[in-house]
C-alpha cells in the first residue's frame, strides 16, 4: 500500500518505511493546487500531528486535487473538518488502516517487470533474475519514492530507453529530474559506463532511496544524487547541457519545465517524459513543441503515456 500511496503522493508525503500500529487516513478533495498545498500545510500544524501528508492532482481534467493525512491515532473529525471547511473542500473521509507491514505486503505482491533488456526486481525475487549476460538486472526496493518499475509510467521510460538504447543512443550527459527511487538514473548508467549521469528530487527522502539504490546497484560513484525542484541546482547548470533529459513527474510540473527543458537539453538531444494519462500527451507534447522540440515517439501503456522529443 506504501508503494501505491507513495505514486500517488509522491515520496515527501511517507517518511515511514513500514505500518505496524493503528493507522487511521483522512482524505478530501477541493479545487486548485494553491488550496490544496494550503490544507496540506495546514494539516501538518496539527497537534497530534499526522506522520504523512500529501497532496495531488486528480488526473481525470476535473480539476480537483486531493489532500490526505495519515495519523498514528484517531484524528478529531470536527477539528479536521472545520479545517477543510475553511479551505473549501468537503468533509474529510476518516478510515481506520489495517494493521499491516505494508511494504512487506508489497514487496510480497510485486513480481519482477521486464523492459526490454531491462529486468527490474526486488530482493525478494533476487532468485529470479535471468542469466542471460544480454539483461541488465535492476534492484529497485519497495519503498517511500516513487518508481519501482511496475507503474506505467516508470515502466513506458525505461522501454523507450531500451529501445534508443537499441538503436544506437549513446548519451554522454544524462539528467533523471524527479527521480524518486532513481530506477531511470540507474538504467542509464548500467549500460552507459562512460555517461555522466545526475539524479534528482525536489524531496530529500527520495533523494536518500535513490543514494540507497545506487549503492544496491554497485553504482556508487557513478551517479549524482541531488536534491532539486528542477533544474534549480548549481550542479546541473554547470553539468548541462544533457544528451538524454527523464522526467517522469505529472503533466503540470512537465508542461512547466518545458523552458527549461529547452534550456538544459543540448541540440539534437532528447527527452523522456512521462507521469502523465494518455489524455494529456497532447497537450505535453504543444508545449514541448512551443520550447523546441520535435516529436520522436509516444508510447500508451494502459491510460498512461511516455514521450520522446528531440531537441531542434
Amino acid at each position: 500500500m506504501l508503494a501505491v500511496l507513495a505514486e500517488a503522493f509522491g515520496a515527501a508525503a511517507f517518511e515511514v518505511t513500514s505500518v505496524s500500529q493503528h493507522t487511521w487516513s483522512a482524505l478530501t478533495t477541493l479545487p486548485g493546487e494553491g488550496m490544496a498545498r494550503a490544507l496540506a500545510g495546514t494539516m501538518e500544524t496539527l497537534d497530534p500531528a499526522p506522520y504523512g501528508v500529501g497532496a495531488f492532482e486528480i488526473e481525470d481534467g476535473s480539476g480537483l486535487w486531493e489532500v490526505g493525512a495519515y495519523f498514528s491515532e484517531a484524528p478529531d473529525t470536527a477539528t479536521i473538518n472545520a479545517l477543510a471547511a475553511k479551505a473549501g473542500a468537503r468533509p474529510f473521509v476518516i478510515s481506520e488502516v489495517p494493521d499491516v507491514d505494508w511494504v512487506a505486503h508489497v514487496r510480497r505482491e510485486l513480481a519482477p517487470v521486464e523492459a526490454g533488456r531491462f529486468f527490474v526486481y526486488g530482493s525478494h525475487d533476487a532468485d529470479k533474475v535471468p542469466a542471460d549476460p544480454g539483461r541488465v538486472a535492476l534492484q529497485i526496493e519497495a519503498t517511500v519514492a516513487f518508481g519501482t518499475g511496475h507503474h506505467g509510467t516508470t515502466l513506458g521510460c525505461l522501454r523507450a530507453f531500451d529501445r534508443l538504447f537499441a538503436e544506437g543512443l549513446r548519451p554522454a550527459k544524462v539528467a533523471d529530474i524527479g527521480a524518486g527511487t532513481a530506477v531511470l538514473a540507474i538504467a542509464a548508467a548500467a549500460v552507459l559506463p562512460d555517461a555522466l549521469v545526475i539524479a534528482s528530487d525536489i524531496d530529500e527522502v527520495a533523494v536518500d532511496v535513490s543514494e540507497a539504490n545506487v549503492s544496491i546497484n554497485g553504482l556508487e560513484g557513478r551517479i549524482e544524487c541531488l536534491e532539486a525542484a528542477g533544474f534549480a541546482h548549481p550542479r546541473l547548470h554547470e553539468a548541462g547541457p544533457f544528451d538524454l533529459i527523464f522526467a517522469n513527474i505529472l503533466k503540470g510540473p512537465l508542461i512547466e519545465l518545458a523552458p527549461d527543458m529547452a534550456q538544459h537539453c543540448a541540440a539534437g538531444g532528447l527527452v523522456i517524459l512521462s507521469g502523465l494519462l494518455a489524455v494529456q500527451a497532447e497537450a505535453v507534447t504543444a508545449a514541448y513543441v512551443a520550447a523546441g522540440f520535435t516529436p520522436v515517439s509516444r508510447e500508451d501503456l494502459g491510460e498512461w503515456s511516455a514521450l520522446v522529443l528531440k531537441r531542434n
